[in-house]
């Protein structure tokens, strides 16, 4: 899908190599992010990331993974394990890793669209788009294997449509999909449009792809085979994932928290009998595509409500709300601004995306040779469908972001050029700004994740020994939600253990007035007393 002319850049520009000028922002940008930011999450890894910093440390170590099968895809904890056995345990390890790897995200964009469009604005226009993308800025400081995953995927896409096609392009392409795999599953479906784009010419070329990509993920299943006798492909958190995005009530099922209620529907297989983890996760995913089966007509609706959110603007939360935490940085403050419904970069991204679909679509049309294209859309499509299938979160559709920028580089040319044809591309975009800013009331805005945010800063240092920086943030969790009760728990256990009871007490006590009835508040109390009464005179 190439075009004859290119959009003007000032000569000086015109010097720099685009896949360096592309480079250089995109790692000036990540680095000026880390060197910024401070606060509660960006000092603490959270929730998922914590549970990878902690096999980072046992691989680093030489214990290996814990028993039982892989919980979450494995390559990125040996990633981690790596870097802390070379350099020594610090968080400066993976997030700088990880801003190269964010940067060579954004060049490896630019090149994949500068291909497509055979423009050098344009695909500068993408790199740019990829460099000053907030959430990817975000994930690319964060402990989780979101920022190796979308470098992955994004290799692979670009050598996918690579002009000078061989043998060894589709060895590699197939390599980065398997690893991307391993450590963001849902990037297994990436084999489909990019082996069929290498398929042009000698199919051979597909077959292989997908042969060493199924022999990459197979050492994670073989692996899972071993360790626990069970087949699970690559891990076994697929099955509640599915659950928690097909049931009768998605909408509060992604509001579930850390706490009570996650860990109730966690042992609910137990409950039924499952102990093992495969047949726990093989529980779930009976249990979600039974739900379709009784109701397909709901599961429908279902389906294409997730995909209007994945359209929405703002970043929806999981372990952690961006819009909570930007303000650690100037830099990601400025990247992800949100007035109002108009939340950056999305706000943006997906009309123009829209555009440049139709502009695709019209050249495919017109032209034999826009294999290139179609393999960029059919790539979009496979990585938007896990946060349709499942749940839509930001983190979730971050591997989809590149392909965006992609998208929208090639739309805002078209809503840019002089063609006669510019109203259809001009209309979608608009109509879909209209949905991606179009206000939705969600259960999960309910959520106080500040509280959150403080409650997980809590468990972290605990589980690291710290009981003093632990009650310091559970008692700032409490402080902003008084009825907390796992944060005003787990605080009376910590002054337990530095040796203060009548502040223990005191704690248990504030949480009797919102849970008269719970028991471990009273079998707490209880105890405590007892302990007083032995040691009084």
């Amino acid at each position: 899908m190439r075009q004859p002319s290119d959009a003007k850049l000032s000569p000086a520009l015109a010097r720099v190599p685009a896949w360096a000028l592309v480079l250089g922002v995109a790692l000036v940008v990540r680095l000026a992010y880390l060197l910024s930011a401070h606060g509660p999450a960006f000092d603490a890894p959270l929730i998922d990331a914590d549970y990878y910093d902690y096999l980072g440390e046992r691989l680093a170590r030489g214990e290996g993974f814990d028993a039982g099968p892989f919980w979450q895809p494995p390559l990125y904890p040996v990633v981690l394990g790596g870097l802390y056995r070379l350099g020594g345990h610090s968080l400066w390890w993976p997030r700088l890793l990880q801003a190269v790897l964010g940067a060579f995200t954004a060049m490896l964009a630019q090149g994949v669209a500068r291909r497509v469009s055979g423009s050098r604005a344009v695909g500068v226009i993408a790199g740019l788009l990829v460099a000053l993308h907030g959430s990817l800025v975000f994930y690319d400081g964060e402990l989780l294997a979101t920022s190796l995953g979308t470098f992955l995927g994004t290799t692979a896409l670009w050598l996918a449509v690579r002009e000078s096609r061989s043998m060894g392009t589709a060895l590699l392409c197939g390599v980065c999909i398997g690893l991307g795999a391993l450590a963001v599953a849902p990037l297994l479906l990436l084999v489909v449009p990019l082996a069929w784009a290498l398929a042009r010419g000698r199919r051979v070329h597909a077959v292989l792809c997908a042969s060493v990509c199924a022999a990459v993920v197979s050492c994670a299943t073989l692996s899972n085979h071993s360790r626990s006798g069970e087949w699970l492909l690559i891990s076994a958190n697929g099955g509640i994932n599915l659950w928690l995005g097909n049931n009768a009530d998605v909408d509060g099922a992604m509001a579930l928290r850390p706490g009570a209620a996650w860990e109730a529907l966690v042992n609910e297989p137990v409950r039924q009998g499952f102990h093992t983890p495969a047949t726990q996760d093989a529980y779930f995913t009976r249990k979600a595509l039974a739900w379709c089966g009784s109701r397909p007509l709901d599961c429908v609706g279902n389906l294409l409500w997730k995909a209007r959110l994945l359209l929405l603007a703002r970043e929806l939360p999981r372990n952690e709300d961006l819009y909570v935490v930007r303000s650690q940085s100037p830099v990601l403050w400025a990247l992800t601004a949100r007035p109002g419904g108009f939340a950056l970069p999305y706000a943006l991204l997906w009309p123009l995306a829209a555009a440049g679909c139709v502009r695709v679509w019209r050249e495919w049309r017109a032209r034999e040779d826009a294999r290139a294209a179609l393999t960029v859309m059919g790539a979009a499509v496979v990585l938007a469908a896990p946060s349709i299938l499942f749940f839509v979160t930001g983190r979730y559709r971050a591997p989809l972001a590149p392909v965006l920028c992609v998208l929208a580089a090639l739309g805002l040319h078209a809503l840019l050029s002089r063609a006669s044809s510019r109203a259809v591309p001009a209309g979608v975009a608009l109509a879909v700004l209209v949905v991606s800013v179009w206000p939705v009331s969600l259960a999960v805005d309910a959520v106080d994740f500040e509280a959150e945010l403080h409650y997980a800063v809590g468990g972290r240092l605990a589980r690291l020994g710290d009981d003093a920086g632990a009650v310091e943030a559970w008692r700032h969790a409490v402080l902003r939600r008084p009825g907390y009760l796992e944060a005003g728990f787990n605080l009376g256990l910590a002054l337990e253990r530095l040796g203060q009871p009548e502040e223990a007490a005191r704690s248990y006590e504030s949480l009797l007035r919102w849970y008269p009835r719970e028991p471990l508040l009273h079998s707490q109390l209880a105890r405590l007393r007892g302990s007083a009464r032995d040691v009084g005179p």
